[in-house]
């Protein structure tokens, strides 16, 4: 077996978070690492990647970016980060390298995620959180008439939250959640969700129902506009037409956690391993005395 591989794509304002995911992932054994932090170009570069051997690739950036990875990266796994993720950097970069390394098994710690995918027609996108509508040619929370989510959980920020209020729709599940929407005072919800940081706004709701995978839904989105995780990505001409899928064959998403406690569970990061099998409980006197 050769040298892991590993790629990252990243914005170019996150050198100290590329520096952090680096050293990670040579202290995990990962012998040469693929940086890519120029604007565009981010799915013929990570397909270029996964051709050249890469065993996981690494997004950190905003959404737009982790879309474009999650379109490209195939069937290798997919690490997304949010841009400004020190912190959680140096963690991340040490579970990725023990899965590109093969010291972890990607079948315990990916898990396949859903996505939803917009097509025109003239063009194909998808989102990875949520596809919304707005009556207007100029996207605005304000006046958003439909919402398709991959997932809604109560604790969510993001429109995801919407729903997450109502009619919550874990991870975990294929299924997703559409939701119709009006203005406060004509609909029989009234919802205060945090649709993005620091806003949290009251959301009229008209009703909700279950997203199954695979049904074509149409979109009354003619002479409005669509937005793809909560960014204006379409406006459509009146007389336009396009529809909505959730797609249960999205990338393959690394479970930092679930790495983490898997190679905590073997001794992976042990600098000395006990011989024989590892101890679940190992208490010693302390080494002095009151």
């Amino acid at each position: 077996m050769g040298e892991a591989v590993a790629g990252i794509v990243a914005n170019p304002a996150s050198e100290r978070d590329i520096q952090s995911l680096r050293s990670a992932l040579r202290v995990a054994g990962v012998g040469r690492v693929m940086v890519w932090t120029e604007a565009g170009k981010i799915i013929g570069t990570v397909r270029r990647m996964v051709d050249a051997g890469a065993s996981v690739v690494i997004c950190l950036g905003n959404e737009g970016m982790m879309r474009a990875a999650a379109a490209a990266c195939g069937d290798v796994p997919l690490l997304m980060l949010p841009a400004g993720s020190t912190d959680e950097s140096t963690v991340a970069g040490l579970a990725a390298g023990l899965l590109a390394t093969h010291q972890v098994d990607a079948d315990l710690v990916t898990n396949r995620a859903t996505v939803l995918e917009v097509v025109t027609k003239a063009r194909r996108e998808i989102a990875l959180t949520d596809v919304s509508v707005c009556s207007e040619s100029r996207w605005d929370p304000a006046s958003l008439t439909e919402l398709y989510c991959t997932f809604a959980v109560p604790d969510g920020v993001g429109l995801s939250s919407i729903p997450g209020r109502l009619c919550p729709s874990p991870k975990s599940t294929v299924d997703g959640v559409a939701v119709s929407l009006g203005p406060v005072d004509e609909t029989p919800y009234v919802v205060q969700a945090p649709i993005a940081p620091g806003e949290v706004r009251a959301v009229g709701v008209r009703g909700w129902s279950v997203l199954y995978a695979g049904v074509r839904v149409d979109l009354a989105a003619a002479g409005g506009s669509i937005a793809l995780d909560g960014q204006p990505h379409f406006v459509l001409k009146p007389g336009e037409s396009a529809f909505v899928e959730l797609k249960p064959d999205g990338p393959w998403c690394v479970d930092v956690r679930a790495v983490m406690a898997e190679a905590t569970r073997t001794g992976l990061l042990l600098g000395r391993k006990p011989t024989g099998s590892f101890p679940a409980t190992h208490l010693v006197d302390a080494p002095f005395s009151g």
